[in-house]
């Protein structure tokens, strides 16, 4: 589960700007090439970032016997904070990063849409978890070149457990990349 939420933060941190959405074509499907191509329009400032993902409410169905009692009500609020540099090369080619991330998920994006400064995006992935699961993600908020705020909400799962959590996500530069 954190690898999705590392991966959609990504997804925010790399995202661009479009005023009809990344189905440039109008063929009705979002390539992950037109997504990229999106992205790179964005204007993003170097250096390093601070990204906090926090779990904001999870719900679980089917739990196997033997889960610690208590262990839903734990996740909620958990915060994971990470920081990464961003090089020069990276700000001027966020695409890239895209494509890196989609390596690992098989996701058709169902819609992407950035423009004024807010993003509402939609993703379905299959073979999550080892090609058991599949998972529906929706992320919504405001970035700009230093920042962004967004929210995602999943769900989904594998075999007889079904999930949804949703999730804030918070990032910004927090100054240049440390040396070394």
């Amino acid at each position: 589960m954190k690898k999705i939420l590392v991966s959609a933060a990504a997804v925010a941190l790399v995202s661009g700007c479009a005023d009809s959405g990344a189905d440039a074509d109008g063929d009705g499907k979002i390539t992950n090439e037109e997504v990229a191509a999106e992205m790179n329009e964005v204007s993003l400032e170097a250096g390093e970032w601070e990204n906090t993902v926090e779990i904001v409410d999870v719900e679980i169905e089917g739990m196997p016997n033997g889960v610690p009692p208590g262990m839903i009500e734990r996740m909620k609020s958990q915060k994971t904070v990470s920081k990464s540099c961003m090089t020069e090369e990276m700000a001027k080619n966020p695409g890239a990063e895209f494509f890196a991330a989609q390596e690992e998920f098989d996701c058709e994006i169902k819609k992407f849409n950035m423009s004024g400064g807010a993003i509402d995006s939609e993703l379905s992935c299959k073979n999550m978890n080892n090609g058991a699961g599949e998972m529906n993600m929706a992320m919504t908020g405001q970035y700009g070149p230093s920042s962004y705020d967004m929210m995602l909400n999943m769900d989904g799962g594998a075999g007889p457990v079904k999930m949804k959590i949703s999730a804030k996500n918070v990032g910004k530069r927090v100054g240049d990349c440390p040396a070394g």
